[in-house]
């Protein structure tokens, strides 16, 4: 693994959580759900980013190159 490799998927949960966190005192400040509902895609984009990142590592069934 290379050494930026190591800190991006710590960074990026560090913003995930800030700007969850941060849209929910916003929410709460203005007393409506649109700020929630404005960032409701980025768990969305988190999951399938960070599945994908682990389906690429896995080695292949067969064992070998497809065929």
């Amino acid at each position: 693994m290379r050494p930026w490799t190591r800190w991006l998927w710590p960074v990026a949960g560090l913003a995930a959580v800030f700007v969850a966190v941060s849209s929910i005192v916003v929410a709460i400040r203005q007393g409506s759900w649109a700020p929630i509902i404005a960032v409701g895609w980025i768990p969305a984009v988190v999951v399938a980013a960070w599945g994908g990142a682990r389906r690429s590592r896995r080695p292949s069934r067969h064992g070998g190159a497809a065929g």
